[in-house]
């Protein structure tokens, strides 16, 4: 305000002045008091017009500049307030106190701009928005992660990868819309509910099982006193004998197959601790040398990088891969050049996949494996892959069938390098 009127009374001064010379000389010329001092002072009048133009347009110049600077979004200016005149020393303090103040404004919307971000990158779902020309502003890492993409620019690419990914994983999708300035535009939430089906499938299975179980075991378990009650009497006949013997070795087989069944509603929550996951694999390779050499099995091993570490349950995940190494040896029984290669690499998260040329399994059982109770095996008991399954997702993993097809198996797991409380 102060500089406005200092503009102003300047702009008045120097009009005046300029009035007075001018009509002074005029006066003198009109008159003939004065012809050469009357044109003198007309001379004046243009000079003094000449200077307060130069004055406007240096005050006009810096303000457009500034302007133009404001519209770039350059906020980098300072206008010196030294070796000036009053008026441009109180006009470059003003543009500097609105600089600060934009530059202070701008500070403030890139923390909260950041703020946002850093709180979408904590939610779960994977959040996508992009305007009406179908440009992306914003997708958080958890919807490239399940789009399984580095970066997404425009909407035709999401709607490609969502149509890729729409068959290989469970998600669920909800679309809103919002105006904002006068613009649309739209989100888009992306959830994978797999992990929660398979909680869901693993609670239900638990529960059955623990059901089963207890009545199976408090059924069998008299006919088993029974039978070796009765066999301790002496006047029984040799048939009879036979026969009850065959009763206790079949109620003990179903007694033992109903024990191995309670791993899967009583399987203990990993007793995590930090260790090596390659000499882990480096003891476990040492352990089945023997086995593979007997079935001519051709076995390598490869790190990447060489020395990697994990947080988790060793005797647990040692458990899964042994598992899933026997299954392999079992597939491959009867072939000639029979191979299985452990591929492991860690980036942000540590990669397992147990590699087999064997003839692979039919696609419309490769889900059915993880259920408990089935097997592709004659005298299997459907236990192992439904254990090894629950024990990876304990450790906030996954267990999965990357690729199967004949002469080329490969079971995966995903697991993190720590686990979360």
């Amino acid at each position: 305000m102060i500089l406005n009127q200092r503009i102003y009374f300047t702009i008045l001064f120097y009009i005046a002045l300029i009035l007075l010379t001018a009509g002074s000389g005029l006066w003198m010329i009109l008159s003939h008091t004065g012809i050469i001092i009357g044109s003198v002072f007309i001379f004046c009048s243009l000079f003094q017009i000449k200077l307060l133009t130069q004055k406007l347009n240096t005050f006009n110049r810096k303000i457009q500049f500034f302007l133009d600077s404001v519209q770039d979004k350059e906020n980098m200016l300072y206008f010196s307030e030294k070796h000036v005149d009053k008026d441009q020393e109180m006009l470059h303090r003003s543009l500097n106190r609105i600089n600060d103040l934009l530059a202070k404004a701008k500070s403030d919307i890139q923390k909260q701009e950041y703020f946002y971000r850093s709180l979408l990158e904590e939610v779960p779902n994977g959040i996508l928005a992009w305007d009406s020309s179908g440009k992306i502003l914003v997708a958080n890492s958890t919807a490239l992660s399940l789009l399984e993409c580095d970066q997404l620019t425009y909407y035709y690419q999401l709607e490609q990868l969502l149509q890729k990914n729409e068959s290989r994983q469970k998600l669920t999708i909800s679309k809103s819309s919002m105006t904002m300035k006068g613009e649309k535009i739209t989100l888009l939430s992306i959830k994978d509910i797999s992990d929660e089906l398979s909680d869901k499938e693993n609670e239900s299975w638990n529960k059955l099982t623990h059901v089963l179980t207890h009545e199976i075991m408090n059924t069998i378990t008299p006919i088993v006193s029974l039978s070796q009650t009765l066999l301790n009497y002496q006047n029984i006949g040799e048939k009879a004998t036979r026969g009850l013997r065959i009763i206790q070795s079949q109620s003990e087989r179903l007694m033992e197959f109903t024990e191995s069944f309670r791993h899967l509603s009583y399987l203990p929550h990993p007793n995590r601790k930090t260790f090596s996951l390659s000499t882990l694999l480096c003891n476990l390779k040492e352990l089945m040398q023997t086995d593979f050499k007997a079935n001519n099995i051709n076995f390598s091993l490869s790190c990447t990088p060489a020395s990697i570490n994990i947080e988790g349950d060793e005797n647990q995940l040692s458990q899964v891969i042994l598992n899933l190494l026997k299954n392999a040896m079992q597939a491959l029984d009867g072939m000639q050049n029979g191979a299985i290669h452990i591929r492991v690499q860690q980036t942000n998260r540590i990669t397992i996949n147990v590699i087999d040329n064997g003839p692979g399994i039919l696609p419309e059982l490769q889900e059915k494996v993880f259920i408990p109770f089935f097997s592709t095996k004659a005298e299997g008991m459907g236990i192992g892959l439904s254990l090894c399954r629950q024990i990876i997702r304990l450790h906030k993993g996954h267990l999965l069938i990357e690729e199967c097809s004949s002469g080329k198996t490969v079971f995966t797991i995903d697991l993190p390098t720590t686990l979360t409380q």
